[in-house]
């Protein structure tokens, strides 16, 4: 993606530690340059029509999709684990 493309719209939400470390992790395996730039490239998958092409090619993408998705949802959930797990043992 260039670098010389002014962007000067602002969207915002809010994670949790769990979350941003998460994505930073994703950011390294994927080799993107900042969360920003992850998150553009996967709404730009949303809001953008699937090209036409090899039917097989669509879903791999689709299914590769789906396990990053679940990939993420079972990080989180393993991070809320230990972390409760962590929090008992303090007690």
């Amino acid at each position: 993606m260039s670098l010389a493309i002014r962007r000067s719209k602002m969207i915002s939400f809010r994670l949790s530690p769990e979350e941003y470390e998460t994505l930073q992790a994703a950011c390294a395996e994927q080799r993107v340059r900042s969360i920003s730039d992850l998150a553009r490239m996967a709404m730009q998958r949303v809001v953008s029509p699937r090209s036409p092409g090899d039917p097989l090619t669509n879903e791999v993408r689709d299914l590769r999709d789906r396990v990053r998705l679940l990939t993420f949802e079972l990080d989180r959930l393993s991070q809320l684990v230990e972390n409760r797990a962590s929090e008992g043992v303090k007690q």
